[in-house]
């Protein structure tokens, strides 16, 4: 499991930026252009470490020998899953961990309201762990890391471009909703004005790849018994 370092810096308008949070204290909204620049890279770095955990064993030829054994394909995929999760809720700690570092190092961390941190991290745990859930479910379905990364990453950063994009961009502005990376805004959740649709959108997308997974992995082909 990687984790970043938490980064923070602060903006003119009082703006605490640390890690993947924006808390602002006077003005602005949520994930902004340069907190998705880090967004991004992050993701794929966390994923990287669960999209092996299959297809990887299945190229290196070590996965019949864990098939052999009396564990079931479900139970396998549900422990790659549950370990995608706990290093999710890992990472988002370190981010926590970051906005309070950052507000302390601001001096106003008189201002960062700590009874909404527990929903920051709950909401950002949720964030990572979808796509956790997405690279999972890659791993199972292929013999060779490469696809499973492929898929993973490709998912990851076409939610990434389209939300920078639009940040610079007018034109494309108007289609940054579609980016998963829109959808988490740090600022409402510190606020306790947050949307909670789209905790829905993030839960809906993790059920659908988890349950791909379950489906998929038990029925595939391997020289194992199921």
């Amino acid at each position: 499991i990687v984790a970043p370092i938490p980064t923070f810096s602060t903006t003119a308008n009082g703006a605490i930026a640390a890690g993947a949070a924006t808390i602002t204290i006077a003005s602005g909204t949520g994930v902004t252009a340069g907190d998705a620049l880090m967004l991004g890279p992050v993701a794929g770095t966390h994923e990287h470490v669960i999209v092996g955990a299959i297809s990887g064993e299945r190229q290196r030829g070590t996965l019949e020998l864990l098939l052999a054994k009396p564990i079931g394909r479900r139970t396998i995929f549900l422990t790659v899953l549950l370990e995608g999760w706990i290093g999710s809720a890992l990472v988002s700690a370190a981010y926590v961990l970051g906005t309070i570092t950052g507000a302390q190092i601001a001096g106003v961390s008189s201002e960062l309201p700590v009874e909404y941190l527990p929903a920051l991290w709950a909401f950002s745990t949720l964030f990572w762990g979808l796509f956790t859930t997405i690279a999972a479910a890659a791993s199972s379905s292929f013999d060779r890391t490469a696809p499973a990364m492929a898929i993973t990453v490709s998912f990851i950063m076409a939610n990434y471009i389209v939300e920078v994009i639009g940040s610079f961009w007018d034109v494309a502005e108007p289609y940054q909703y579609l980016s998963l990376f829109h959808h988490i805004v740090p600022t409402d959740l510190l606020t306790g004005t947050n949307d909670l649709s789209a905790a829905a959108i993030f839960g809906a997308i993790a059920v659908a790849a988890a349950l791909w997974g379950l489906v998929v992995f038990p029925r595939r082909d391997l020289a194992a018994p199921n």
